[in-house]
């Protein structure tokens, strides 16, 4: 199984959880059972949850945080399963924590489905795709929203492991941030180029 962390996709302070450009990749090139999580849309959540398991809806998922480069994502979905957001995160990182994720659906579309949530959570945990019916062991693709907190549970399970610089409002890449206060000479990536910080030009006259 290959599992893709998008990094960039959900921020430290948990302000956006909702871009979609890993989820329009995979249904343009027809990926197989490939999954991803957590989408953060409570209103397609409350959707899906009044058509009903085995109903078409059709959504404007995610893509609602105003991430440059990234729009609500419409498509006809399969409502396949149906959550109150109630279940347990056994794995490393929770550590038995009862989640609470609000009403949840799993949608699909062709072969790639998508754990929508009506609040928010970096997917770090087995039980955030099985609460809503997928089986992240049976996936070829794992597109998980976290930046390293999914490590501990996903690394056992996974051949292969990506870091994708998807739209979002946290860089993969720290050096991509305008940093202005370090001290001079950190580096701000590995074995990259030290910190000058910018000179002030002064008035004359």
């Amino acid at each position: 199984m290959r599992m893709i962390s998008t990094a960039r996709s959900i921020h430290p302070t948990r302000v956006c959880s909702d871009t979609t450009g890993m989820l329009r990749a995979r249904v343009r090139n027809k990926a197989q059972r490939a999954a991803t999580g957590v989408i953060y849309d409570p209103k397609s959540a409350k959707a899906a949850h009044a058509a009903g398991v085995g109903a078409t809806v059709t959504l404007a998922l995610g893509g609602k945080s105003g991430i440059s480069g990234d729009t609500p994502y419409k498509e006809t979905f399969v409502v396949e399963k149906l959550s109150d957001g109630n279940f347990i995160a056994p794995g490393p990182y929770f550590g038995g924590r009862v989640m609470e994720m609000g009403p949840s659906a799993c949608l699909r579309i062709g072969d790639v489905r998508a754990v929508v949530a009506s609040n928010k959570a970096q997917l770090a945990d087995q039980a955030m795709y099985r609460y809503v019916g997928i089986e992240p062991t049976e996936q070829k693709i794992l597109v998980n929203k976290s930046s390293v907190h999914f490590r501990a549970d996903f690394e056992p399970i996974a051949e292969t492991l990506l870091i994708c610089a998807a739209p979002g409002a946290m860089p993969a890449d720290t050096a991509e941030l305008p940093w202005t206060r370090l001290r001079p000479g950190i580096r701000i990536k590995p074995n990259g180029a030290p910190f000058i910080p910018a000179t002030k030009s002064r008035s004359t006259g």
